[in-house]
């Protein structure tokens, strides 16, 4: 990642994997991991919405609607506007679910990540996908396509969520 010290430019030594420590200056960096977030949302038949990435990294695949945290942004207030950006709908009624972590790989770089997974609330008949989205569908739980779905963290929270709500209905 990092080669060299962002203050006297010498060449930094990666103490652990996640300290930077430059022993000309004394500068240290702790890297930490990206925030992200996710929106899992069942409509009325208790479906999963899971949409496609336009993009890379893993253009092609499902994810859940969500993204990165911005500065001066919390979790909510971010799922929130990715929401907006990908699907053009407002999502309400947020519920914390669970964290999970993960990996970005992208354009050479493995970045960490730690996406907080939320449930919400949206008007399913007026979705319009836009931004980094290519399209979206509803699965049920027991046919989501966990061999097609974008990252380790995602398929984790879907299942954690789908064998809750299956073990929830036995009981």
């Amino acid at each position: 990642m990092f080669k060299y010290c962002p203050n006297c430019r010498t060449k930094l030594v990666h103490k652990v994997e996640r300290l930077i420590d430059c022993k000309k200056c004394g500068f240290h960096f702790y890297l930490s991991p990206a925030l992200t977030n996710g929106a899992i949302i069942e409509n009325s038949k208790g479906e999963i919405l899971l949409v496609r990435r336009k993009i890379d990294p893993k253009k092609g695949f499902w994810d859940t609607p969500g993204g990165f945290v911005e500065y001066g942004e919390t979790f909510e207030e971010s799922l929130i506007r990715e929401v907006k950006e990908e699907l053009g709908i407002i999502i309400s009624n947020l519920k914390y679910l669970s964290s999970q972590t993960d990996r970005y790989f992208y354009n050479g770089i493995n970045y960490h990540t730690i996406c907080a997974f939320f449930k919400g609330n949206i008007d399913e008949n007026k979705i319009v996908t836009d931004d980094d989205v290519d399209g979206f569908q509803f699965f049920p739980k027991n046919k989501i396509p966990y061999d097609k779905i974008a990252f380790e963290g995602v398929k984790k929270a879907i299942y954690s969520i789908s064998a809750f709500s299956s073990s929830d209905a036995i009981a």
